[in-house]
């Protein structure tokens, strides 16, 4: 029988970063095979199936080196949550100004083609469903998931979006409904048929012309006039 992922009062996903006293620094590099080897089993064998000794293993590094960078398994998977939502965010970081002097269609087209091939790339859309299964036996996991990951794409996005319009280049009656449009746009069914092993991953041509034309579709729809 499999057991619930711990609850969000256990798993703090974005926590504050508490002040570490003296002693030797955290080896990142280790901490980060301890993350990759924990995402991979929990996605093979589901949350209540997996071991801080099996993560050791799979990591190849000791039980107390895991211990000594993540308290409990619940620490660990708050980690493995927080890997996947920051992946969800990280083609967003670097938008260029709403009033930059590259014109809209390019911006957008160049923001929809980096977050696609990061969204759409095999390893994500493994991990986002296999965490989905995890996440829906938890409610408010589930809700702080999506503040962090895909809630935190939709508000830079209609942030962005509103930030054109001030510029007069879009006409906007609700950024986060039309930031709810491009992304539908850009995104289809792709990860659905991607996670069911129904198309292979889209080349990075397939992925620009895609967001391209999803693109040129909105701004038929919001292009101000």
């Amino acid at each position: 029988m499999t057991s619930a992922p711990p609850s969000a009062g256990q798993v703090a996903l974005l926590p504050a970063r508490a002040p570490r006293g003296p002693g030797r620094p955290k080896d990142q590099r280790k901490r980060a095979a301890i993350v990759a080897a924990a995402t991979g089993l929990f996605m093979e064998r589901g949350y209540a199936e997996v071991t801080m000794e099996a993560v050791a293993a799979a990591a190849r590094v000791s039980k107390m080196t895991v211990y000594g960078h993540f308290r409990d398994k619940a620490a660990l998977f708050g980690a493995v949550v927080r890997g996947v939502s920051d992946q969800m965010t990280a083609a967003l970081t670097g938008l260029p100004p709403a009033g930059a002097e590259t014109d809209l269609e390019t911006r957008l087209t160049a923001v929809g083609t980096a977050l696609l091939g990061m969204i759409l790339s095999p390893r994500v859309v493994a991990m986002s469903h296999a965490l989905m299964g995890m996440l829906m036996k938890d409610r408010a996991l589930a809700a702080a998931f999506y503040e962090a990951g895909p809630g935190n794409v939709r508000a830079v996005l209609a942030r962005y979006l509103a930030d054109a319009a001030a510029q007069g280049l879009l006409r906007l009656d609700a950024p986060q409904a039309a930031a709810d449009d491009l992304l539908g746009l850009w995104e289809g069914d792709w990860p659905k048929r991607i996670a069911l092993a129904l198309v292979p991953a889209p080349s990075a041509g397939e992925i620009e012309a895609r967001a391209r034309r999803a693109v040129r579709v909105f701004l038929r729809a919001y292009r101000a006039a």
